[in-house]
């Protein structure tokens, strides 16, 4: 677990102001006002304050990875600095509670620590709180943190967040086995404001999802208008000889598409060179079978309108009668880009 120190406790420990700015510039992360984060091990002067904590065996540091998953380990340790600091009868919900899961979101939708509890909705600097009406059932502290139930926080996320942002989450809890359709299902009553867009979500979410880069490129074949993409189906050939398992392949249509993440190739245990060896044998094997293959690499997905000018013609390419008209229906995402109700 992240070590979290407020100011006070550093001065407690001995830590003078001197060290402290040193510090911020080495080992300690300045979270929000007053908090830190220990970041790593250090042998100079200013971190003998608080080396023995930085030696626990159970200090984690926060990584960064320099892409799009930064964002979700800022978020991390926002969550971390405010755990005991929460209102009386809040808990962690939404994307915050998502990540308290151990789910890995693709898109965050916010910068902001997520909460709930049962008074108006309030919308702070580095916090957003839903009003909601939570039983028992309905939170849990498993982890340490008090958060929603895995369920109330996949289906709270299809109520309040962008298709981008709970498609992916809830395709892993569906993969992983840990929640069924029926259990999100269950939270998204009659009546409740985004529940159309809820309903969408549970529509497009899909236990044959591999990876979170594959449920979020079939939110995109959504937006564009694209049906009929069948999520890890076989490929043979006339002969009935196995070429390889699609990400995609239309129903219909001889057209597969393969999302290339960052994991197909370098989580690889055979290694990257031999993963990129194997796709693109498995590529021409299905070119020479008479499919058209379509590969998109994650970047693809975010590029221009969500995809990038190759992908988008891939896309266009689909024959007409494989394609809906792209009336989409209104996503307007987190209420957090709204601005906040008055008393």
């Amino acid at each position: 677990m992240f070590q979290v120190l407020t100011a006070q406790q550093l001065r407690e420990l001995g830590m003078s102001r001197a060290h402290l700015a040193e510090s911020e510039l080495c080992c300690l992360h300045k979270v929000r006002r007053g908090h830190y984060v220990v970041t790593r091990r250090c042998n100079r002067g200013h971190h003998q304050a608080i080396a023995h904590l930085s030696s626990d065996e159970e200090t984690t540091f926060p990584t960064e990875y320099g892409d799009i998953r930064d964002r979700a380990e800022a978020l991390r340790l926002q969550i971390a600095c405010r755990r005991d600091s929460l209102p009386p009868n809040a808990v962690f919900s939404h994307v915050s509670a998502a990540l308290i899961h151990n789910l890995d979101p693709v898109l965050t939708g916010t910068s902001k620590v997520e909460i709930s509890r049962q008074s108006p909705t309030r919308n702070y600097n580095g916090l957003y709180s839903y009003s909601r009406a939570l039983s028992a059932g309905d939170t849990t502290d498993e982890f340490a943190y008090p958060a929603t139930t895995l369920p109330r926080t996949l289906a709270d996320l299809a109520l309040d967040h962008a298709l981008e942002v709970s498609v992916p989450l809830m395709s892993q809890a569906l993969h992983a086995g840990t929640v069924t359709p029926s259990d999100i299902e269950a939270f998204v009553a009659l009546g409740r404001r985004g529940r159309r867009r809820a309903r969408l979500a549970l529509e497009l979410a899909d236990a044959r999802h591999e990876s979170p880069s594959e449920a979020f490129c079939a939110v995109k074949f959504y937006r564009h208008g694209i049906t009929g993409m069948v999520p890890q189906l076989d490929a043979l050939t006339e002969s009935g000889e196995f070429i390889g398992r699609n990400d995609f392949r239309h129903k219909k249509a001889q057209v597969a598409v393969e999302v290339h993440g960052v994991g197909k190739f370098y989580l690889n245990s055979n290694g990257p060179d031999e993963a990129a060896k194997t796709s693109h044998q498995r590529n021409m094997d299905l070119l020479n079978a008479g499919f058209t293959v379509f590969n998109l690499s994650f970047g693809d997905l975010f590029r221009g309108r969500g995809y990038s000018p190759r992908s988008s013609a891939a896309l266009n390419g689909l024959p007409a009668r494989f394609r809906r008209r792209q009336t989409e229906r209104r996503d307007t995402g987190s209420p957090q880009s709204r601005p906040p109700k008055s008393g």
